[in-house]
């Protein structure tokens, strides 16, 4: 028969290619594997970082409003009891009665810096019934002008305290409006205000988080404005932003604010509380986030930046990444070594000699069996060829007869 006139080395070249396909195909599918389960956990593990990071993030942005509208809230009650007070001297409401503006400007000077400096108070006011302002106690020079404010006006029609966050020509200011009553008439209406951008000191000093309020141009008063910062020593930069003005910060840098933190897409986008993702500043990791700034009718007029350093968080976070991809990666290859010794052993051993079995049938060599105690899949495909080998041997058997 052919088969008998191969020699050992004819078949031996066969039976080494099928080793190291073998070897190599499965060591390349074991190691494509592992690989890929490396590269998923680590994109999973990067994931839950950067969710961690966008809900501490967000926690930090919600907690710093949380704060603000608490200001506003504990001012406003501030506000309304030094008014109450203010409203039941009789001395200021027979002068305001008479209307002498120098005389009430004198007795209520002292009262107005006392307030200043034990309240933060920066505004107070005697206003007409008809609207017009008879007397402002922080800028006594200016009179006679027509105060249609919001909370005047409520205060005007409901005959009660009105109280709100209202723009004026340059900043924001809380006021509270109260009828001026003498003797069970209305003699005028009576206003305490403060401007607050002392709230972005208390609110840096209770979160560590800087904050910069940004506001809608169009409601503010260029030409104030632009007076405002001329007269306190500061650039005039009006025209760093298209859309909106940044009337306050407790960040040292105002132009990286303007250049590389602020987007007025998003802020016209922000309704809530909301993430914005990071942003490098002198080799420190900042957080920006920004929630919504409303007057006291409820309307959008601005918003609230909120900067954290976030550091020491990205440090950490980047540190147990590396931790968890070293881990991987020595896992990794523990089981890389353990899965293919395994394989190796109960597979790849096994299908080798069953595939020099099957050379050896090829060439004619029918007589060796093919034993094995297996039940599992390779125990069933060697019984198998051990079925196949049995009736070729009978098939050549019965042929060899026949020649004969």
């Amino acid at each position: 028969m052919t088969g008998k006139r191969i020699t050992p080395t004819g078949t031996e070249m066969p039976k080494t290619l099928i080793k190291e396909q073998l070897h190599t195909s499965i060591r390349g599918k074991i190691l494509g594997i592992q690989v890929l389960i490396v590269v998923v956990f680590a994109a999973i593990v990067i994931y839950f970082f950067q969710q961690n990071l966008r809900i501490n993030a967000q926690q930090t942005i919600r907690n710093t409003q949380g704060i603000y509208n608490s200001i506003l809230t504990n001012d406003t009650k501030m506000l309304s009891a030094a008014l109450n007070t203010f409203m039941n001297d009789p001395t200021y409401k027979q002068l305001y009665a008479r209307h002498d503006r120098a005389l009430l400007t004198k007795a209520a000077e002292n009262l107005y810096k006392t307030n200043h400096d034990k309240f933060s108070i920066t505004h107070f006011y005697f206003i007409d019934n008809d609207g017009t302002c008879f007397l402002r106690v922080h800028k006594p020079e200016l009179f006679g002008d027509t105060i249609n404010r919001l909370t005047f006006l409520k205060a005007k029609e409901t005959g009660a305290v009105s109280s709100g966050l209202e723009l004026g020509q340059t900043a924001f200011a809380l006021r509270v409006v109260a009828p001026y009553i003498d003797n069970g008439s209305r003699i005028g209406y009576v206003e305490f205000g403060e401007e607050i951008d002392h709230f972005d000191q208390i609110v840096k000093k209770e979160t560590g988080s800087d904050v910069a309020v940004i506001i809608d141009k169009s409601l503010l008063d260029e030409k104030s404005y632009r007076k405002t910062r001329l007269t306190i020593g500061q650039k005039d930069d009006w025209d760093d932003l298209k859309g909106y003005a940044l009337v306050s910060t407790t960040f040292d840098n105002r132009a990286f604010i303007a250049n590389k933190v602020f987007n007025e897409e998003e802020a016209h986008a922000v309704k809530g509380p909301t993430f914005l993702g990071t942003v490098a500043f002198e080799g420190k990791n900042l957080m920006k986030g920004a929630f919504p700034l409303r007057d006291m009718t409820g309307k959008k007029v601005g918003v609230v930046m909120v900067l954290s350093n976030i550091q020491e968080q990205v440090r950490h976070e980047r540190l147990t990444l590396l931790i968890l991809l070293i881990a991987g990666l020595m896992l990794f290859a523990v089981s890389f070594i353990f899965t293919y010794r395994h394989l190796k052993t109960e597979i790849i051993t096994p299908l080798i000699e069953l595939s020099e079995a099957a050379i050896d049938i090829s060439m004619g060599n029918v007589d060796k069996n093919l034993e094995t105690n297996r039940t599992d899949e390779i125990g069933m495909l060697i019984r198998s060829f051990e079925r196949m080998r049995v009736s070729l041997k009978k098939s050549m058997e019965i042929l060899n007869r026949r020649g004969r």
